[in-house]
């Protein structure tokens, strides 16, 4: 059994710590948050302890590995400290704001011998996998080109207005879009350089658009942003353009993912999603397949003694060091090299 302990417990903290309740591999034993109320409430609902002060929880429990749902500025500080406490750790996405705190997690974990994992939950998607599989597999034949898009309303529930904060969260290139950047990486390689356009605002780059070069793979480009309304649908989408057929997916549609192969009809492929039981708060653990994947990979690889594999440290820097590239090219107007 692996103990889990959660430091923030806001949106996502609760998201990952209703994981922990389907997860019999896994058992929430803490959680800390500055807010203890806050605290409290994730707690009680998992029977675990509730903790304001971190340092006080990595002192009084038996915990295995910390997974930290913090800002994304707070994400280096507090692992180092996990793992200087020979925690594994686990850390939502982005991994950082800048590549010398990308380099610190990494030689923290590496000098304590524990494992870092971040939590990009796009690799484990069960949309995104069939994509993957697909490319890997020739089913439809090469891909030529693919578009990738990542939409959400304005972010105005963080705690303090940190996502709204550039110098707290990178902006929607660094929060948001980098979900896709990820999934290009993960598909393809890592490319020669990118070309980037945007919208600035107060928030920093609160839109951006992508073209990733390559010097045989296929074309690729993502959109990503949050430069819209209130009521604006979040949606996370992809248009996979294949020698014999397009795969086309949009969370935001009742058929979300259709495959348009050549003389044959249109149609929606069996997908594998997890099989666990209904979780108070969020009904079937499926809706969130990817956050399930992504901590359900993390605390096996713990309990088997085997680093991460799907997503390794070296993985989320390179994404990190991608999308810093991209705003570095919409702000100068220049393709810039990896």
């Amino acid at each position: 059994m692996v103990k889990v302990g959660i430091v923030g417990a806001g949106f996502m903290g609760q998201m990952h710590s209703n994981v922990y309740a389907a997860l019999p591999e896994a058992m929430l034993v803490a959680v800390a948050d500055i807010r203890e109320e806050n605290a409290r409430k994730v707690a009680r609902s998992h029977k675990a302890l509730p903790y304001a002060d971190f340092s006080k929880m990595l002192e009084k429990e038996e915990i295995d590995m910390v997974d930290i749902c913090l800002p994304t500025y707070l994400h280096a500080e507090y692992a180092v400290k996990a793992a200087q406490a020979g925690k594994h750790v686990l850390c939502e996405k982005p991994m950082a704001l800048t590549l010398e705190e990308a380099d610190s997690m990494i030689e923290a974990a590496e000098k304590a011998g524990v494992y870092l994992m971040v939590a990009h939950c796009i690799r484990f998607w069960p949309e995104y996998l069939y994509l993957k599989r697909v490319v890997e597999e020739g089913e439809l034949g090469e891909l030529n080109s693919i578009s990738l898009r990542r939409l959400s309303p304005p972010v105005t529930w963080s705690w303090e207005d940190w996502m709204g904060d550039f110098r707290k969260s990178g902006g929607a290139a660094t929060d948001l879009h980098i979900h896709d950047t990820d999934f290009v990486l993960y598909l393809l390689g890592r490319p020669y350089s990118v070309f980037s356009e945007g919208t600035r605002t107060r928030h920093g780059w609160s839109h951006i658009f992508t073209i990733y070069h390559y010097e045989t793979s296929p074309t690729a480009m993502a959109e990503g942003g949050w430069d819209t309304t209130p009521h604006f649908p979040f949606s996370m989408a992809y248009t996979a353009y294949f020698e014999k057929g397009v795969i086309d997916f949009n969370s935001a549609r009742d058929l979300a993912l259709t495959v348009y192969e050549e003389d044959k009809p249109p149609y929606s492929p069996s997908i594998d999603k997890p099989q666990a039981e209904e979780v108070e708060g969020i009904g079937n653990i499926a809706a969130i397949a990817g956050y399930f994947n992504e901590i359900q990979h993390f605390v096996n690889c713990i309990r088997d003694r085997k680093p991460p594999t799907v997503v390794t440290p070296e993985d989320a820097r390179t994404s990190l060091e991608i999308i810093l590239a991209e705003i570095k090219s919409a702000e100068t107007g220049r393709e810039v090299k990896l």
